[in-house]
């Protein structure tokens, strides 16, 4: 079967749905999405993931968990005091979701208050029953991104450190198709290329045939489908260590090697499953932490001077100097939007004098 044969569109997902200019929209009075790890613990250990890199999370004392139900309600009691309505509530990124079993009481909570145009969820489709699915369906999740690691239980045990049952994997997501309602759902597997270390026994390369059993086995069975590729996003990780940024990202869309402005620190926030806020999804060791939603409202977060003065930095071209910020490949590879063209622009919009210093800067290393 071909992918012109299977009633799913074939493209990434950050391509389904229409994009405006970033650099037109700049100071954002509204995130366009909020992004909520309601649970950092996963039952994977992915070899390209932080998950795996045991090493690096003791080294900076990564303390993972369950999100409250409390905290999460918090934050969409706070997502109400935006001018607009968020256009997406991300739940799951750093772990499972599928773990916390508060999660459809989530959904239903964020769907209830009507505080954003779509709630979707980023899982592995380990976890997804019969009795999970009409849960998340009836919570009323818009949409469900799910990640494939393999295609034979062989694979999974390399690639993620678990022997996954292969038929109840799809079972589990046929079952959730054919209960979808009004939900889409997005259905991917990473292509680990030529450029990652082929001495590698966890790296996989996908073969023609793989391709097309791929497309074959789950094309109809979702609404979207895609090979994304493997690329360098968990900065500071034995993995992301011993990859160099090529010339496509994750969609393989073409990139440039290094922008001086990292488009997510205007575009939205990050939730950590403790309540501790960053500007960016890929700062899973918290490097990055411009407020807590325990402390802090939302907005007050997305006002506030923390992430403002991150901001600033950004565009007097500072990235490098910026701890974490200055190790991270995430802004070429994994977004299109580049706003280094745009720097004066961004800067008049924000109102930053042109005689603006970083002296005083609180993200530049000394």
């Amino acid at each position: 079967m071909k992918k012109n044969e299977i009633s799913a569109v074939v493209q990434p997902r950050i391509y389904s749905a229409k994009k405006v200019p970033l650099e037109d929209r700049v100071p954002l009075s509204t995130p366009f999405s909020v992004h909520i790890d309601v649970c950092s613990l996963c039952n994977f250990k992915c070899s390209f993931c932080f998950q795996a890199d045991n090493k690096a999370m003791k080294e900076v004392g990564l303390k993972r968990g369950m999100m409250s139900i409390e905290t999460f309600e918090k934050i969409v009691d706070d997502l109400e005091k935006f001018d607009e309505k968020i256009k997406k509530i991300k739940i799951g990124n750093h772990g499972e979701p599928t773990m916390n079993p508060d999660l459809p009481a989530m959904i239903s909570y964020a769907r209830n208050k009507d505080v954003a145009e779509i709630i979707e969820l980023f899982t592995n489709g380990s976890k997804l029953t019969p009795e999970l699915n009409r849960a998340l369906i009836d919570a009323g999740i818009q949409r469900i991104n799910l990640s494939l690691e393999g295609l034979t239980s062989e694979r999974y045990m390399q690639v993620a450190g678990v022997r996954q049952d292969m038929d109840q994997m799809i079972a589990g997501i046929t079952d959730l198709y054919n209960r979808r309602d009004d939900c889409k759902i997005y259905i991917k597997i990473a292509d680990r290329t030529n450029s990652l270390d082929q001495n590698d026994d966890t790296i996989h390369v996908l073969s023609e045939e793989e391709r097309q059993y791929f497309f074959h086995t789950f094309g109809n069975i979702c609404d979207e489908i895609y090979i994304e590729k493997i690329v360098p996003q968990w900065a500071e990780t034995q993995a992301d260590k011993q990859n160099e940024v090529d010339e496509t990202g994750m969609y393989d869309q073409k990139i440039k090697k290094y922008k001086n402005i990292c488009p997510f620190t205007f575009m939205y926030l990050h939730f950590n499953c403790d309540g501790t806020t960053s500007p960016c999804t890929l700062d899973w060791p918290r490097k990055v932490v411009i407020g807590n939603v325990n402390e802090q409202s939302v907005k007050e977060i997305w006002d506030g001077d923390s992430l403002k003065q991150l901001r600033i930095a950004m565009l007097k071209d500072a990235r490098s100097e910026i701890n974490f910020c200055n190790n991270c490949s995430a802004p070429m590879v994994c977004v299109d939007e580049d706003l280094d063209p745009h720097k004066e622009q961004v800067l008049e919009a924000l109102g930053v004098p042109d005689d603006a210093t970083l002296e005083n800067n609180p993200w530049i290393q000394k």
